[in-house]
């Protein structure tokens, strides 16, 4: 007959159990005898490496025992519990050394931890998705993708940097349709957005790796080309204009026109001075014509 305290432990929602120095069960609740799927006392002298994985096993040897000689206590420690039949299940063991060598486990099945652990994976990830949704919306033109003005002046700055450091050059290339008002105007804004998203492939096709790309309002773009001297900046620039000329976007042929400053070697320049610059010579380039690079000088 099972004595009082006996009973009372079979009551407990919770394995209990007791090992000895040798690392044997020497008492276990019905809790346990139900995870390890035979009668609890049936579990008797069976050593508790028998209901463990082979990695809490090895957790157990060199974690689990020597916390326990150093502190007495070990908590909320995670582990996996193999039946008889070899199911395996997650669970939170506590245990606590006695002055007699025993060992005192308190075992709980975790599944409702796990199940916690991944909502809050979850949540993480929709977080973390969420924040890389808001970052590309505060970075990027919501029409066309690309960088937005904000996010150039960041960027750009790392590229100041960077031609200061190597005395290398830059250059900066201020983009604007021609006659779009007439384009908004004849065929509605809904097309003149779908000339502006086509521009912005057409410029990004050409792009390299390192250049920057961007919108800064309305109909005007902005190129910065790192690396490249006055003369191939211009020759790109006009391989820029040529190609969107040569593009039929909605039935209709647009063309630019291309303000163009590129920078001298270990010469200190700053971003709105070279957006002032390559802005005049944009003017100068729609005065003189339109569908033209023009080039500013520092």
């Amino acid at each position: 007959m099972p004595t009082n305290t006996e009973q009372d432990l079979n009551n407990f929602f919770s394995g209990h159990l007791i090992i000895n120095n040798e690392r044997k069960i020497i008492f276990c609740n019905a809790y346990i005898g139900d995870l390890s799927g035979q009668p609890d006392v049936s579990l008797i002298n069976s050593p508790i490496s028998k209901f463990m994985t082979k990695a809490s096993n090895i957790f157990i040897d060199s974690y689990i025992y020597p916390l326990l000689i150093n502190e007495s206590v070990a908590q909320e420690i995670q582990l996996t519990w193999v039946s008889q039949k070899g199911k395996k299940t997650p669970v939170i063991v506590n245990i606590k050394l006695g002055l007699d060598g025993l060992s005192y486990w308190s075992v709980y099945i975790c599944a409702n931890r796990d199940k916690l652990q991944s909502a809050w994976l979850k949540a993480n990830e929709k977080l973390e998705k969420q924040s890389q949704e808001l970052f590309r919306l505060a970075t990027t033109d919501p029409l066309t993708g690309l960088l937005n003005r904000r996010e150039l002046q960041a960027q750009a700055q790392k590229v100041i940097h960077q031609a200061n450091r190597n005395s290398s050059t830059f250059a900066l290339l201020t983009i604007d349709v021609d006659f779009f008002k007439r384009v908004n105007d004849t065929y509605g804004h809904q097309t003149g957005d779908k000339v502006l998203i086509h521009l912005a492939e057409l410029l990004t096709q050409e792009r390299r790796v390192n250049d920057l790309v961007a919108r800064i309002g309305g109909e005007e773009f902005v190129l910065i080309l790192p690396d490249i001297e006055q003369e191939n900046a211009f020759l790109l620039a006009e391989k820029l204009r040529t190609n969107v000329e040569k593009q039929s976007i909605e039935n209709m042929t647009i063309t630019i026109s291309i303000g163009l400053v590129v920078t001298q070697k270990n010469t200190q320049v700053d971003l709105d001075t070279l957006l002032q610059l390559s802005d005049s010579a944009l003017y100068d380039a729609k005065e003189t014509g339109r569908n033209k690079t023009s080039v500013a000088q520092l």
